[in-house]
């Protein structure tokens, strides 16, 4: 376990520390944490969502062990957006942004790796299926709700315009259509989707590195320790009662596991900055569920 967080995982979130330092030594601001994550949104994420489902093996699901990780998601997310919206009184942005950091996992480039370390490159198969899910519905689902309530019921115009100009609609039909076509599809698109998609962790990471450096780490306040605490507590728990109810292979449940107890993506966090929603607590729900999900990932793997 200690090998895989040398290396890859510490590594990759370098990206975060120099990012958070170069905020600090004066050479960039938070201004340039909005402009980078414009990179993100319009070209990095959504080639990334177009390269998983574009590639996703379907015919090799376990369905039951995707609808439990799924509907434990969909719980999870409803509890915690009503949390903060009624208990924490945070903006009903924030609040569903903060519901969407509580479920959706850094599952591509922290436990992909640590995955793949311990059960082989075979880890990936099992959690195509989460990942897709969380690419096309979860995800988009949620920046569609926030650029309607950004643009807001008396502006149809507006509300056209952030829809129309906002790529993480298109990049699932557009992954959908390249995995129907398989073979047959332009090898050209699927190449720009994985070259522009591997771009979304150092390019995420690094403006998170410099919203944190602008904010105290100081202050974590308690919103940020009701999603780490669903995130990396209360997620799993859920997760490993529903596969106990269905029949699926040991090595799915365990992947499965291993992606539940994974630290907050983000993703939530871009859509934020794009949208001018408050980062403070999303950001820090990341960077504190990360550090602390070495711990619960190093349980369920020992």
């Amino acid at each position: 376990m200690f090998d895989t967080l040398a290396n890859p995982v510490l590594p990759i979130f370098m990206a975060l520390v120099v990012g958070y330092l170069l905020f600090k030594i004066g050479v960039l601001t938070t201004s340039d944490a909005v402009a980078i994550n414009k990179i993100a949104f319009y070209m990095a994420v959504p080639a990334l969502i177009v390269s998983v489902i574009g590639s996703a093996p379907i015919a090799g699901f376990e369905w039951p062990a995707i609808f439990v990780n799924l509907a434990v998601q969909l719980f999870m997310y409803a509890a915690v957006f009503a949390l903060m919206y009624f208990g924490f009184k945070r903006d009903i942005r924030e609040s569903i942004l903060l519901g969407m950091s509580a479920v959706i996992v850094n599952h591509i480039f922290f436990v992909l790796p640590i995955a793949e370390r311990i059960y082989g490159p075979s880890a990936g198969s099992p959690m195509a299926g989460i990942v897709m899910f969380d690419a096309g519905v979860i995800i988009p689902a949620s920046v569609f709700v926030i650029a309607l309530l950004t643009a807001g019921p008396q502006s149809f115009a507006r509300m056209s315009g952030l829809i129309f100009k906002n790529p993480f609609f298109y990049a699932p039909p557009v992954g959908i259509l390249l995995g129907i076509l398989g073979d047959s599809a332009p090898a050209g698109i699927m190449t720009f989707a994985q070259f522009a998609g591997a771009a979304a962790a150092p390019v995420l990471l690094f403006a998170l590195g410099i919203t944190l450096a602008g904010s105290s780490l100081l202050k974590i306040g308690g919103a940020v320790w009701v999603v780490v605490g669903a995130k990396l507590l209360v997620m799993p728990l859920l997760v490993w009662m529903g596969l106990g109810i269905f029949t699926v292979s040991q090595f799915t449940n365990d992947i499965t596991l291993l992606v539940a107890a994974g630290p907050c993506g983000a993703i939530p966090f871009v859509v934020a900055t794009q949208y001018g929603v408050k980062t403070d607590t999303i950001a820090k729900a990341v960077l504190v569920s990360t550090i602390l999900s070495i711990i619960s990932l190093s349980v369920l793997t020992a």
